[in-house]
């Protein structure tokens, strides 16, 4: 399979586990990528999943085979799916993911590897929709999940973009998806990247967070957030384990995930 331009969720985070986000909990992690290696697999004999959390899951085309039936009898209760990256790959698996995830009563979404030196917000939650992205208040969809994180050594951390710009970047994408859907895209990211690339930005409180933390010990909460928010909606706390792909959980109940695939904002 071409995996160009197919990255997965947290495939930025590997980069920079070393660094910030995981330096408390794998210090003696020889590189960033075996630093979230490592600290999956310390997870795994830590006591993870997060308690009294609902669980889920998140994959790409690196997941091509996956068997939903299995991952519902396991305790998966939503997915999110990769659809498209920035403004030129399209998930091969993706329209055969989300229509399988749907009649094994798995609640998904799709979501966006955000490339902002690419092209603008627009641009890109415009590609999302003309490749199979969208929402509708069946109880079964999420909304779209913008995945945005640390750029490669050759797009630089931010993507070359200031503070200002990259809060208009993301202003654009999620204006452009709730002009459209008329619900708020999601926020996949990290606390240090929010700090780093949007001075902590506190302007996108009406986008729910889905953080990425992996732990080693503390599995109770993913520690501080970004200023848009007071808590997390989602929580990426692993990348692999028991279900297929990154390992997820939704923080409140089923009542209240389905109510977020049923109403708008």
């Amino acid at each position: 399979m071409d995996r160009t331009g197919n990255h997965q969720m947290g495939a930025g985070i590997a980069r920079f586990a070393g660094e910030r986000e995981l330096t408390t909990v794998v210090p003696q992690a020889s590189s960033a990528a075996g630093a979230r290696t490592q600290a999956t697999a310390q997870a795994a004999t830590a006591g993870g999943p997060p308690p009294g959390k609902i669980q889920g899951f998140d994959i790409s085309a690196w997941q091509p085979n996956v068997n939903f039936r299995n991952a519902y009898n396991a305790g998966a209760r939503f997915a999110y799916i990769k659809a498209t990256e920035g403004v030129s790959y399209v998930s091969p698996v993706y329209k055969e993911h989300y229509a399988t995830a749907r009649t094994r009563n798995i609640i998904r979404g799709g979501y966006v590897y955000a490339q902002p030196s690419q092209a603008s917000g627009a641009a890109t939650a415009n590609f999302f929709f003309k490749n199979g992205g969208g929402w509708s208040a069946d109880g079964l969809t999420l909304p779209p999940l913008l995945d945005i994180e640390y750029g490669s050594a050759s797009q630089g951390v931010c993507y070359g973009k200031s503070w200002a710009d990259m809060r208009s970047w993301i202003k654009d994408f999620s204006n452009t998806v709730y002009k459209k859907i008329g619900r708020y895209p999601l926020i996949y990211t990290t606390t240090d990247w929010w700090k780093r690339c949007t001075n902590n930005s506190s302007q996108f409180q009406d986008n729910p967070l889905f953080v990425a933390l992996y732990p080693v010990k503390d599995f109770t909460n993913p520690g501080t957030v970004g200023n848009s928010w007071k808590n997390y909606s989602f929580w990426q706390w692993a990348s692999s384990g028991p279900l297929p792909g990154d390992q997820d959980v939704y923080r409140s109940t089923m009542t209240n995930l389905k109510k977020m695939a049923t109403r708008r904002d």
